[in-house]
């Protein structure tokens, strides 16, 4: 089953580009000697969807380049920007293939039990818009679909009419225009008729077993960072899109953009724009309707926090909301959730506890907020909860790898945290999370990679870009060979996670 499977990628060939191919299964690491005797839950774990309306005139794809590493200044800036992926207009496809792949996995690999539930811990949406929302929702929940906004006769994003060399161009390269550098730099291919094709309506599949989501940055603030007030809020559904920025205008636009807040969007002088057609639906999803969209939907029962509980018969999932509102992209929670959360955990002693959240321990540290109560971190979340010995493990997103780690003294107290990588970013995987007792009933998390059902072919000919599962796998071809990722601390090898972050058997003594 394609699902179980590894994808191998090979070695560069020309210009950096890579091929990918099915490979064995890999196998799971650690422990080999496990005996279930009871299964407590089985989670299927997916992360970061990044559902993406590429053509909203809120994205500021603009700012991308200048972590490019071909570009002047991309050294200085030292990071990635991440506000434009070429494949970034094919995440419907990418969810709907997953979704597909997860329909067909009736129970765990380990314990031969029925499926739980599935978790998905935030960034559902790219750029927080009401559009992503209903996609990401129509998509879960199964039903007719149109990944469209705007006008719905041409592709008004990013390698439309406005031709720019800094951005992949699928159609090609227009009469009197140079190559852009995608395809002279870096290998990328010609797929004329690919941008039409990803805004076809379809019936998504709809997953059929219950599914449990996690607010994350991405949900909340324009491109994870920015609160979007109503001046933005106009911006989105307006009918002109920003296209370029002088250097200087961009580089002091970044120098704005924090992953602790107050961030700030750019507000350029003399911007080179492009004519939109206005649309409503990107608006931005407002606070009060996370609810609506998510808590009240027939797959949950939780009252309209974005954080929740949810009982199972030996297990409680405990869901953080570590979204800071004031603006940044990295996590913090209220004085208000921190005491939600320890009144939950000291009444559950004689329950196994999985906490979840969008952001893991390491990446809750923004503190910024308008007012005199601080915010809680990380680091005096993880202080309490190792504390707490029925608290076992704790899963999360964010970070688009795959990375499994310890936290706490010893195995006696502290909790195994499992980050997942995302769908929108190379190896676009998820992960089976089993968790059971063996016959001493020490417990046991067993952690399975699982693929979607994007085509694998070693050729872009090979693709129709006719068919849903096709266009996945053309975004999985394109996300390994992401430009920005090919060498350094972001190259795509860090998402994948070593053997120990991925396929893992792990194991801590008797908790209760």
């Amino acid at each position: 089953m394609q699902h179980f499977s590894s994808i191998g990628k090979s070695a560069p060939l020309d210009k950096g580009w890579r091929i990918i191919a099915p490979a064995p299964q890999e196998k799971h690491y650690g422990y080999t000697d496990l005996s279930p005797s009871q299964s407590l839950i089985n989670l299927i774990h997916i992360s970061d969807t990044h559902i993406c309306d590429a053509q909203s005139p809120a994205r500021v794809e603009y700012l991308d380049r200048y972590a490019d590493p071909h570009h002047p200044v991309s050294q200085l800036i030292g990071s990635l920007v991440g506000t434009y992926r070429a494949h970034e207009f094919l995440t419907v496809q990418v969810l709907e293939s997953m979704i597909q792949s997860i329909n067909s996995i009736e129970t765990a690999p380990i314990t031969k039990t029925p499926i739980t539930s599935v978790v998905i811990t935030g960034d559902m949406t790219d750029n927080a818009q009401i559009n992503e929302m209903n996609w990401f929702t129509t998509l879960l929940e199964g039903g007719k679909i149109t990944p469209d906004s705007g006008a719905h006769s041409h592709w008004e994003g990013i390698g439309g009419k406005h031709y720019s060399p800094h951005f992949w161009n699928p159609h090609g390269t227009p009469a009197g225009e140079e190559d852009d550098f995608p395809r002279k730099l870096y290998g990328f291919p010609v797929i004329p008729e690919i941008l039409d094709a990803a805004r076809a309506t379809f019936v998504a599949t709809g997953l059929k077993h219950p599914w449990l989501a996690v607010h994350g940055n991405h949900d909340a603030l324009l491109q994870g960072t920015v609160v979007p007030d109503e001046l933005l809020r106009s911006l989105a559904v307006s009918s002109e899109k920003i296209m370029e920025l002088s250097d200087q205008e961009a580089i002091a636009a970044l120098q704005q953009v924090s992953e602790i807040g107050p961030a700030k969007y750019p507000a350029p002088a003399a911007p080179v724009t492009t004519a939109a057609t206005a649309d409503p639906s990107r608006d931005f999803v407002q606070p009060h309707m996370w609810g609506a969209y998510i808590l009240n939907s027939k797959s949950t029962d939780f009252e309209s926090k974005k954080y929740w509980r949810r009982d199972f018969e030996k297990v409680t999932i405990l869901a953080l909301d570590t979204v800071n509102p004031f603006g940044g992209w990295q996590g913090s929670i209220d004085q208000e959730q921190f005491e939600w959360l320890k009144s939950n955990v000291e009444s559950l002693h004689d329950r196994y506890l999985i906490i979840t959240s969008h952001h893991p321990v390491e990446d809750i540290f923004n503190n910024y907020t308008p007012h005199e109560q601080p915010r809680v971190l990380g680091i005096e979340i993880e202080a309490y909860l190792i504390s707490q010995p029925h608290v076992i493990t704790w899963i999360c997103g964010h970070t688009h790898r795959n990375r499994i780690r310890y936290h706490g003294p010893d195995k006696t107290r502290g909790f195994w945290q499992i980050e997942t990588s995302s769908l929108i970013d190379w190896p676009q995987e998820g992960r089976i999370i089993e968790i059971f007792l063996d016959h001493n009933q020490d417990i046991c998390i067993a952690s399975t990679q699982i693929n979607h059902n994007g085509v694998i072919a070693s050729d872009v000919t090979e693709y129709s870009v006719d068919q849903i599962n096709d266009l996945a796998g053309i975004s999985r071809l394109l996300s390994v060979n992401d430009w920005q990722r090919r060498e350094g601390n972001f190259a795509i090898e860090s998402n994948e996670g070593n053997a120990p972050d991925r396929s893992s058997l792990l194991r801590l003594p008797k908790r209760l």
